[in-house]
């Protein structure tokens, strides 16, 4: 039997969201996400999130060039910048967004082996100039376990960035982010809930 869903956050009935959305954010730079197909249908994947709470987003689904052709075309007109931890990566921290135009910010949406073979596979990706983060925030996506210590949700990821490069208060979307592990484990055991909180990650 299909879960119902909600039209609005698009969860399952039960973990509904919506109650958690503040209002929407105006984001000068567009985040756009290469999203591993694999991620659409993950109930914890938080860019359903991002496309709640930011008015400047674009999720296109694929893993080879021929399936972000309309996000190419976005790379091609515009600055823009790929958040990837590359050797030739320059630290968000270290920029002057005055002095750096991004009008768009590429995200890879996907574990770390994925996201990593979506950047191999997308040669075109090369010609962005590369963002990481020299400062790491804490991880609060406490439900979904990160495959490395320094790994964050893109959520948090793209927080981040805003709050660095805009100025941005990224705490609606640290609301809306606690609101789903909320709703997710409302329903849990108790045995399971004590593997996410009252262990160390």
């Amino acid at each position: 039997m299909k879960r119902s869903t909600c039209k609005i956050c698009h969860f399952s009935v039960k973990t509904c969201v919506c109650a958690h959305i503040s209002e929407v954010i105006d984001n000068k730079t567009h985040i756009v996400v290469l999203q591993h197909p694999t991620e659409v249908s993950t109930a914890k994947n938080t860019v359903r999130l991002l496309n709640l709470q930011l008015e400047n987003i674009h999720v296109f689904v694929g893993e080879k060039p021929e399936h972000f052709q309309e996000a190419q075309s976005i790379a091609k007109r515009n600055h823009c910048a790929l958040l990837y931890p590359g050797e030739r990566s320059q630290d968000v921290e270290k920029i002057n967004s005055e002095q750096t135009l991004i009008d768009y910010l590429f995200v890879l949406d996907g574990t770390w082996k994925k996201a990593h073979k979506l950047a191999m596979l997308n040669p075109w990706l090369d010609e962005l100039p590369q963002i990481s983060f020299s400062k790491i925030p804490e991880n609060q996506y406490t439900i979904r376990k990160a495959e490395q210590k320094y790994s964050l949700s893109t959520l948090e990821a793209c927080a981040y960035f805003l709050k660095v490069y805009e100025s941005m208060d990224p705490q609606p979307l640290y609301k809306l982010l606690q609101g789903m592990i909320s709703e997710q484990t409302k329903f849990m055991p108790p045995h399971v809930r004590e593997r996410y909180f009252d262990n160390d990650n």
